[in-house]
């Protein structure tokens, strides 16, 4: 139930895009319920990881002020990826190694309307074989000036239980997000808004199947490259500042949002995200939006490709006191590239489909981490949905 980094609360985002909605979307009728459902297909290329997951949403009014929303995911994940360990040789692709996994989750939300503040209460849990979490979610939502200003505040907690193959017992990770945002209706098209967001979690926060090699001397002159588990801090904070503008150019019957977001933490990463999306109205019943999003971070402090011809004598298990090493790519410098288009039917004011194709591709910044560990994957989804 945290937040995700630099996006508002559904209610909130859904205050953003008002604009958009209402001239994009078919007049409705007062809907006291809509059902969703989604399937999305992820695959990265040269049979690297693919995951295949389904979505389910159910919304409901409750009288005239309340509503609750119900959320299902079930997917399924599975392919190579990298494990950590160095290429054998310069110029060698990173070694692999299969995996597979299953997760379901839900959430369950409910909402009620106090004159000019709206109150969220939400809870979720979400389990695979290894991993459990628990979350749960306070939020309020409050209109200032005429309904042209909503204030947006709130806090989630998350408790993780983790079970590490080399360890007996499992770990915990236990995590706090507060954040605090604004929105500002401009004039009748556009709309902007500010958010911060601070996340605070302990514990366990290394990836228990990411290894690290080390050419260590077992015999006096005589090198073995050994693989150890990775090590990360048992201490996380983050920082996440993002800001948007929607647009609705009635002309062209259209419109833009946009959003950029800074994030930083305390593993030393610092990153820029930049999206931009077009909602273009076709006809009656139709809407194409083509979307692109541009990310780029910097690497996190104890990223290494390797430990040979460092200090760090690593240990059989992640220390919390340190020294801090990890191989994973996702800690290095990068950046990552996903454009799309997307292309909504609304053949009545109550049924909607939807059909999205997008293409991902992550590049490394840096000299020494192999090209090979950066996936490239193409991203299918279907939709559909109804109102009653």
């Amino acid at each position: 139930m945290s937040h995700s980094p630099g996006n508002f609360s559904p209610q909130a985002r859904a205050l953003i895009l008002a604009g958009a909605l209402a001239l994009l979307t078919p007049r409705q009728t007062c809907a006291e319920g809509s059902a969703t459902y989604k399937y999305e297909d992820y695959q990265e290329d040269a049979g690297r990881v693919g995951v295949q997951a389904q979505y389910g949403l159910i919304e409901t009014t409750l009288g005239l002020d309340a509503k609750l929303k119900i959320t299902g995911v079930i997917d399924v994940i599975a392919g190579a990826t990298p494990t950590g360990e160095a290429p054998a040789t310069t110029g060698a692709d990173v070694p692999l190694t299969q995996m597979s996994e299953r997760r379901k989750a839900w959430t369950a939300d409910y909402s009620r309307q106090f004159a000019r503040t709206n109150v969220g209460l939400g809870i979720a849990n979400s389990r695979e074989s290894d991993y459990v979490s628990n979350g749960a979610a306070l939020n309020t939502l409050t209109d200032f000036n005429d309904k042209n200003t909503s204030l947006l505040l709130g806090v989630s907690t998350t408790d993780d239980s983790i079970r590490v193959f080399y360890q007996t017992d499992r770990v915990k990770k236990r995590g706090l997000d507060t954040v605090i945002g604004v929105n500002q209706l401009l004039d009748p098209n556009t709309s902007v808004s500010l958010n911060l967001t601070y996340s605070r979690s302990s514990g366990y926060h290394s990836d228990p199947y990411k290894i690290i090699t080390k050419n260590t001397e077992l015999l006096p002159g005589l090198f073995l490259p050994l693989t150890f588990p990775e090590n990360r801090p048992d201490l996380r904070t983050k920082w996440i500042l993002f800001g948007s503008i929607n647009h609705a150019v009635q002309k062209l019957d259209g419109a833009l949002d946009g959003s950029y977001r800074l994030f930083t933490d305390s593993f030393g990463i610092t990153s820029h995200t930049l999206t931009g999306t077009w909602l273009q109205k076709i006809g009656s019943h139709w809407v194409l939006i083509p979307s692109v999003r541009l990310y780029q971070q910097s690497a996190a402090d104890f990223y290494h490709v390797s430990l040979s011809g460092t200090s760090i004598v690593p240990g059989d298990k992640p220390n919390p006191a340190g020294p801090f090493f990890s191989a994973d790519y996702r800690l290095s410098e990068l950046r990552s590239l996903t454009y799309g288009l997307k292309l909504v039917w609304n053949p009545t004011d109550k049924i909607h489909l939807d059909l999205a194709f997008d293409q991902y591709d992550m590049k490394g910044r840096d000299s020494v981490t192999s090209s090979s560990a950066f996936p490239k994957a193409r991203i299918l989804t279907v939709g559909v949905g109804m109102t009653w």
